[in-house]
């Protein structure tokens, strides 16, 4: 067995080649997902223990998530407790731990951001500069102070995150930058201040953990038992752990980041390793038909079946373990450049690839067993061979006339089952239900090939030939795919893989976010709001690449006033002068084209629309509905009810136009009030960016303008997350396209060698050489247009099922069928199938006739 084993893969290395690559590109896609989600692990968890540096035990809150950040109202860490845990023996020294989240700005760049105060054995982390020691200094990591483009000397401006705070220019929120740490930080920008830099920085500043230090030689454990021990008698509601325990709770927090790599990884992985099965199995069922003779003699001098049909999975074993050593090779090659990409373009201190077991064990692993499957049909028919065969000439086996029925009928059931329970998960039960219609309903596809595939071919194969006026090429091309049933329908079957997942990604991508923009309109239809009108703000808007349309609103300056009864608050919720005005006026279209995404803001007469910000931040405003509160304006007052709400921008009160012209403000302006002015309202272009973004309102805050760009900034991050995730998986995807044109170009060539005699026939009967290569060429474009109809209303089908379910109750979903890119799938697939084509009609088209009619 182990002799024939050897002589197969001596005589059909060539052949092999190509299956022996589409087992290697799948084995990679595993191994460098593997490597890429650990290196992404070790990262985070290096960047989470440089936090913690210097300290050995934290104490919490005891009910507070691991890497959750408490609200001011909420903490109960005090001095005084500090100080009793600074008391504890072995306790070296106990720093109450500070933190608030703000803005960063430099220059046109803005980013979220976390004050803190200077822990314990910073000055090990320095990497240029020193510590801060004033309060108006700064130390960040470096990676951070990159992304900021700022070095030792520089000034950084803070501001308050709640858009309507006083302008972030300001002088006293101007910091300078002392020293750069090493790394970065693990969530928003870490910025290090004194005491006194904290107390004077624009943010609410609450303490957030308790950092202890141990005596030299004191067990980290035994110390954490103690300080518990003290917070017990203290009271309680604390815990004491270990630092090392406190950092692998915060990782296994963020694990769901590195499993979802690993996940989506693993995923491709092995669709690529199941378009591959579809190869190998389509090589060796054309390498047994070849062998006919050569097996025939096996069984003339006295092998078994059971020898025969170990030597074809023997082969396929030798064949998975070279492609699999080949792909761990690959793939470490592969999560290399990934983790070099990751530190050149965004995370200098990206750990490096450590390869573990799951990496070099789980990727061949699959090779290996997915070869072998692949390769059990194959081996099936290798024992079915009678010894007369080999005194017959080896050839086609005659085309089956018997129909599919099972096949067929088994794919009909499945397929209804599957596109139910596509319709439920859509319409209900959510994404998992939607999963399983879906593969159900590609499975039912796969087993009706053999019954669906071949007439198509032949249909198409028809009508092409009208076209071209019942060409000889087109005619035998037709004929040679429809009565080669087996191998039509496994070769189609590998591209309408590849075609249907990235149709389906691209149109459910299109889709979501086209449902997303609409329901993102719905809720915020202005997407920025200055605070201010004149030439200055015209100026800026007409040189900024994100404008698409203005529009100057009438306002007024308002005081607006809630009872403070209602809030149960003595102090009341935030009240006091506001921006004032009706949106019924922007609703038209002007010169430059309507601002409104939608239909506007709906204010009921007697309603005043106010932001959620306005009315106890992001807390609940359930209590503050339908409340009285009082709007006056130039000396005239109106009372009206309360609607809080997100939509509103930050502010800014909106009336309905009846209640602003009881108030004097229409279109005339505010004659009559003192406090009158506008609002300039901006439609952002559809492909406005971040950056873009951010220097606008910059340039606007330079000028001192208050800008709410909510809106325009959520949809911007939308479209980012959404091309950089269609980016990625459009990227795994490749891997299953290349097998895919592997496995046409592999069949087509095996085919070849298998109708070496038809090919010399066609010769001797006046077929020339571009001619039978044409008819390999059209062979294959012929599968391509079937892979792509079928493959194309399957990604749209699959698209739609897909948006419905991810978006459920959140949005309605919209199709978009995105034209221009399906068109492109089209070209891309036809162009690989005249490549794939290239190779085996040139070896057809070099066939000499007598060569080729003589028996071997």
């Amino acid at each position: 067995m182990i002799r024939i084993a050897l002589a197969n893969l001596r005589s059909a290395s060539g052949r092999l080649l190509s299956a022996g690559i589409a087992v290697t590109v799948s084995v990679a896609f595993i191994v460098a997902a593997f490597l890429f989600s650990t290196a992404f692990g070790d990262t985070l968890g290096n960047q989470v223990r440089q936090q913690w540096a210097g300290a050995d035990v934290a104490v919490l809150e005891a009910d507070r998530e691991a890497a959750a950040m408490p609200a001011a109202e909420d903490t109960a860490l005090t001095q005084e407790l500090t100080d009793e845990v600074g008391a504890v023996p072995g306790v070296s020294e106990a720093v109450l731990e500070r933190s608030g989240y703000l803005q960063v700005a430099s220059g046109d760049t803005e980013v979220s951001g976390v004050v803190t105060n200077l822990p314990t054995a910073l000055e090990e982390r320095l990497s240029a500069g020193r510590l801060p020691a004033a309060a108006d200094e700064v130390a960040l990591p470096a990676g951070d102070a990159e992304v900021l483009g700022l070095g030792p000397g520089d000034t950084l401006r803070l501001a308050d995150p709640d858009p309507a705070a006083t302008d972030a220019a300001d002088d006293a929120d101007s910091y300078t930058v002392t020293g750069l740490l090493e790394g970065s930080s693990p969530f928003a920008t870490t910025l290090y201040l004194t005491d006194a830099g904290l107390d004077a920085a624009p943010a609410e500043v609450f303490p957030t953990a308790v950092r202890v230090a141990a005596d030299p030689g004191t067990d980290p454990a035994a110390l954490a038992a103690d300080v518990q021990t003290a917070l017990d008698s203290a009271g309680g509601g604390f815990t004491a752990v270990t630092v090392e325990q406190h950092v692998e709770a915060q990782l296994r927090e963020m694990s769901g980041q590195t499993d979802m790599l690993a996940t989506i990884g693993l995923g491709f992985g092995l669709l690529a390793a199941g378009v591959a099965a579809l190869v190998i199995s389509n090589t060796f069922q054309v390498l047994v038909a070849s062998r006919a003779r050569v097996l025939a003699l096996y069984r003339a001098v006295g092998a078994t079946r059971t020898q025969l049909r170990g030597a074809t999975l023997l082969e396929g074993a030798a064949l998975g373990l070279l492609g699999s050593a080949a792909g761990v090779g690959a793939g470490l090659l592969l999560g290399w450049g990934l983790t070099a990409l990751a530190r050149a373009l965004w995370m200098p201190e990206f750990a490096q690839i450590a390869p573990g077991p799951a990496a070099l064990l789980v990727g061949p692993a699959v090779g290996v067993l997915v070869t072998m499957a692949a390769a059990l049909a194959p081996a099936r028919r290798a024992t079915r061979v009678s010894p007369i065969e080999a005194l017959r000439p080896a050839d086609v086996r005659p085309a089956q006339s018997r129909f599919p029925w099972v096949r067929t009928i088994a794919g009909a059931v499945l397929g209804l089952g599957g596109a139910a329970l596509c319709l439920v998960g859509a319409f209900g039960l959510g994404v998992p239900v939607a999963i399983v219609g879906c593969f159900a309903l590609f499975l039912a596809v796969l087993l009706a090939a053999r019954a669906v595939v071949p007439p198509l071919i032949g249909l198409l194969a028809t009508g092409l030939g009208v076209l071209t006026r019942r060409s000889k090429t087109v005619l035998l091309a037709g004929r040679s795919a429809r009565e080669a049933v087996g191998r039509t329908s496994s070769t189609t079957a590998a591209l309408l893989i590849g075609v249907t997942l990235v149709s389906a990604v691209v149109v459910g991508s299109a889709s979501v976010q086209r449902s997303v923009e609409l329901e993102t309109s719905r809720e915020y239809p202005v997407d920025l709001v200055i605070d201010g009108a004149g030439s200055e703000v015209q100026a800026l808007l007409a040189d900024s690449p994100v404008t698409e349309a203005v529009e100057t609103v009438p306002a007024a300056r308002a005081e607006v006033s809630l009872d403070s009864s209602v809030a149960g608050d003595p102090a009341g919720p935030l009240t006091g002068e506001l921006t004032v005005l009706t949106a019924a006026e922007a609703a038209a279209p002007n010169a430059s084209g309507t601002v409104l995404r939608s239909g506007g803001y709906e204010v009921e007469p007697g309603t005043l629309l106010l932001s959620q910000q306005e009315v106890g931040g992001q807390g609940p405003t359930a209590d503050y509905e339908n409340a009285p509160v009082t709007v006056t304006v130039g000396g005239k007052e109106l009372e009206l009810k309360l609607d809080a709400s997100l939509a509103a921008p930050a502010g800014t009160a909106l009336l309905s136009a009846e209640d602003a012209r009881a108030l004097g403000i229409g279109a005339s302006g505010s004659a009559s009030a003192p406090a009158g002015g506008a609002q300039t309202w901006v439609r952002t272009a559809e492909d406005a960016t971040m950056p873009q973004l951010e220097m606008l309102t910059a340039q606007l805050g330079a000028e001192g303008y208050a800008v709410d760009p909510h809106a325009a900034a959520e949809r911007a991050q939308y479209a980012q997350a959404f091309q950089v995730a269609l980016a990625v998986v459009l990227g795994l995807l490749a891997a299953a396209v290349v097998i895919a044109v592997i496995g046409v170009s592999n069949t087509l060539t095996l085919a070849v060698i298998d109708r070496r005699r038809e090919g010399a026939l066609l010769r001797a009967l006046g077929f020339s050489r571009g001619a039978l290569a044409r008819m390999i060429t059209v062979e294959a474009l012929l599968m391509a247009v079937v892979a792509l109809v079928v493959g194309l209303g399957l990604g749209i089908f699959y698209g739609w099922v897909g948006t419905a379910a991810l978006l459920g109750d959140a949005a309605s979903p919209v199709l978009d069928a995105a034209p221009g890119q399906l068109a492109l799938i089209a070209a891309v697939a036809l162009l690989a199938a005249v490549l794939a084509s290239a190779v085996p009609a040139r070896t057809m088209s070099r066939i000499p006739p007598a060569e080729g009619m003589s028996e071997e």
